[in-house]
């Protein structure tokens, strides 16, 4: 008779702790992370760098984005590459999910794919 009790509370555990870790990372005190990285071609013209550069300072001023930041890697490792990092931070996937349709958010391709020698691109929760 104790089996046949303990063993559906056990599942039942395992399950509200399983439908606990799914919960975090789609709750809203989680932050989920969007990073872009472009390496640019040899050859790519600064004014339409900045006007790539320009494009994320619209985007992040987005009610949808929670934090942005931007730099140009200076690791001594991509000496003579010139890399641009983009970091948008959002409250939530449905929030990147609408980010992604904005209007201006297409252009991002437009301008980059000509300039462009890779891009590289990875979401994550934030963990603290």
């Amino acid at each position: 008779m104790r089996k046949i009790v303990f063993t559906p509370l056990l599942l039942g555990i395992i399950i509200l702790s399983f439908e606990n870790k799914v919960n975090a990372q789609t709750n809203s005190s989680s932050l989920l992370r969007h990073i872009v990285i472009i390496t640019f071609k040899q050859d790519a013209p600064v004014d339409s760098i900045k006007a790539l550069d320009d494009i994320y300072v619209s985007l992040s001023k987005s009610i949808l984005v929670k934090d942005f930041e931007m730099g140009v890697n200076v690791s001594a490792r991509d000496t003579g590459v010139v890399k641009h990092i983009y970091v948008t931070t959002f409250a939530s996937k449905d929030d990147m999910d609408s980010y992604k349709k904005i209007p201006l958010y297409s252009r991002l391709f437009k301008s980059s794919l000509p300039i462009a020698n890779d891009v590289t691109v990875a979401d994550y929760w934030v963990n603290k």
